[in-house]
């Protein structure tokens, strides 16, 4: 799957149906699925509350079998499966909406006012007054060492 990119502003109806932007459907190929999966965030640092993860379902189903075969320590393991436990498929309707489930709700901060933000392999769904706060005065800093070896796995392809 090519890296997710972008943010987009959405809203949570009455019904609890988000919009996901055409912008993000436009990035994610047939083959990494036509639904999502639903998930809370795994580990929300900093003490930040905890968002939604979306996820492309075929890329998930793979993401986790990989997470599955790696060596995990048994309250690793036991975290995963509560995670998957949890995990909900989530199907588009014509529109592109998709509905949020009860209990994913439960799991997480959903607030009416959304910004679905891409993160490479899933987009986060944030409170958009949240996700403001975080982002909208921060400087993107990207340390050129990173970039300086991106650029040089590229050039040995």
């Amino acid at each position: 799957m090519k890296a997710l990119i972008g943010n987009f502003d959405a809203r949570k109806d009455s019904k609890r149906r988000v919009a996901v932007a055409s912008g993000i459907r436009e990035q994610i190929s047939a083959c990494d699925g036509e639904n999502f999966v639903l998930v809370p965030d795994p580990d929300p640092q900093d003490g930040r509350d905890c968002y939604l993860w979306l996820f492309p379902d075929v890329y998930f189903r793979r993401l986790a079998a990989s997470m599955k075969r790696s060596g995990l320590t048994t309250e690793q393991q036991q975290g995963l499966d509560r995670w998957l436990a949890i995990a909900q498929v989530v199907k588009p309707d014509g529109q592109g909406r998709i509905v949020i489930p009860e209990r994913s709700i439960k799991y997480a901060v959903v607030a009416e006012e959304l910004k679905l933000s891409c993160n490479g392999n899933h987009i986060e769904i944030w409170p958009r007054d949240k996700w403001d706060a975080q982002y909208d005065d921060v400087k993107a800093t990207l340390p050129r060492s990173v970039f300086d070896l991106a650029t040089d796995d590229l050039a040995d392809e």
